[in-house]
């Protein structure tokens, strides 16, 4: 029999399929250069989001690309993409750095704008450059065409604004659902991995799990495939009740967490919060599946004595209520997600592919059709068109 190795060594190149997916979207789409417009973006700075850019490019090529400092803040990310972009690629490390960053690109793109007769169009993730148009660019903002956004914690703060732009995005389409329910197994891999490291193992042990969105209800199944005995908490009585026809223990407020060896925050918002941080036992792992670190209340572990005890996990000390010791509390990615921990792998790239089709779609329309400030989702036939190309590609392997 021939080691699985050795057949991986003799596998062609071309048989990989992600390659082709977004190129061959384009073709389809038929797009030509977007004469009147310029482009920015703002992405985690993935292999993926690369093959994006090299599929538009000569069609939208972009002014700047900004990596999100969480996951794309390192030396080495921006010595890789630098290398293949120049000096388009800014890649801060902090988040007082990133919002600065993206000010003076607007700000470059705005100058451009006006020069050219053009308008800008801007693809982000997480809501950052829609906030920050609206803080310091509210009278430049006839420049902008509109904003393209992929998750629902960005839809969240555009609604929150009293929008002078159109934002267009796919936090909701169907695609993107499948996409989150792998982003669940991803995180859960994670901790696995990092349980492992730490000599323990998850099996037979109890997590709880806030959320019971696509992503939540992903972890909590993930959860139960290695044995985990999950809890899911949410607040929505329709969310509880599709948990628990999906055969989750899931409940409207948090019972039983000092049980917890595993606490995941999955809600999109503040949920880990002091009050159930003090109710934690001894050791437990605490982790954000959130897209940004809002899901924990960092401020206040951080008030308390702390020790690194792995690469990705800091133990913060807490007094025990009867005075006598202390218990740990155990960071996961000092509270960011969990699966941008570096090395612990992520939703495959065929199906993180189908979200960045939606994306081009997205960005495709915004240049060809007007739309109204306000929050525009993408459109079912666009979702379609981006599912039967991957199908009929998936078919011919």
């Amino acid at each position: 029999m021939t080691p699985l190795n050795t057949m991986a060594l003799r596998a062609n190149a071309d048989f990989v399929r992600r390659a082709n997916y977004l190129p061959a979207l384009v073709e389809r789409l038929d797009l030509f250069k977007a004469e009147a417009h310029r482009f920015m973006l703002v992405a985690h700075l993935f292999d993926d989001t690369m093959r994006m850019i090299d599929a538009l490019s000569g069609i939208m090529d972009f002014d700047s690309i900004v990596g999100i400092p969480y996951s794309s803040g390192s030396d080495a990310i921006r010595i890789k993409w630098q290398s293949r972009y120049g000096t388009i690629v800014h890649c801060p490390k902090s988040e007082d750095e990133f919002k600065d960053t993206l000010a003076a690109a607007i700000q470059k793109s705005f100058l451009l704008c006006r020069s050219s007769g053009q308008k800008l169009v801007i693809q982000e993730v997480g809501g950052y450059v829609v906030e920050l148009l609206h803080e310091r660019f509210a009278d430049q903002l006839d420049l902008v065409e509109g904003v393209v956004e992929i998750t629902k914690q960005g839809v969240w703060r555009a609604q929150q604004l009293d929008l002078q732009v159109p934002v267009l995005h796919c936090a909701d389409s169907e695609l993107k659902r499948l996409e989150a329910k792998r982003c669940g197994e991803t995180i859960v891999r994670c901790l696995d991995g990092l349980s492992r490291d730490l000599g323990n193992s998850l099996a037979g042990r109890h997590a709880a799990v806030f959320g019971a969105g696509w992503i939540g209800s992903g972890v909590a199944q993930a959860f139960r495939r290695l044995d985990v005995i999950p809890m899911v908490i949410d607040t929505d009585p329709l969310k509880i009740a599709e948990a628990r026809l999906s055969g989750l223990h899931a409940v409207l407020s948090p019972k039983d967490l000092d049980k917890c060896d595993l606490v995941v925050g999955a809600t999109g918002r503040l949920s880990i919060t002091e009050p159930v941080l003090r109710q934690l036992r001894d050791g437990c792992i605490v982790a954000s599946a959130s897209s940004r670190r809002i899901e924990i209340d960092v401020d206040y572990l951080e008030t308390m004595p702390s020790a690194d005890v792995h690469p990705s996990i800091k133990a913060f000390h807490f007094p025990k209520d009867d005075g006598h010791g202390d218990r740990q509390i155990c960071l996961v990615n000092d509270g960011y997600p969990a699966n941008f921990i570096p090395g612990s792998g992520s939703v495959a790239d065929e199906i993180v592919e189908l979200i960045l089709g939606e994306l081009i779609v997205l960005m495709s329309d915004i240049t060809l059709y007007p739309f109204e400030p306000g929050i525009h989702r993408i459109a079912p036939a666009s979702e379609a068109l981006c599912t039967q190309l991957w199908i009929e590609q998936r078919d011919q392997l």
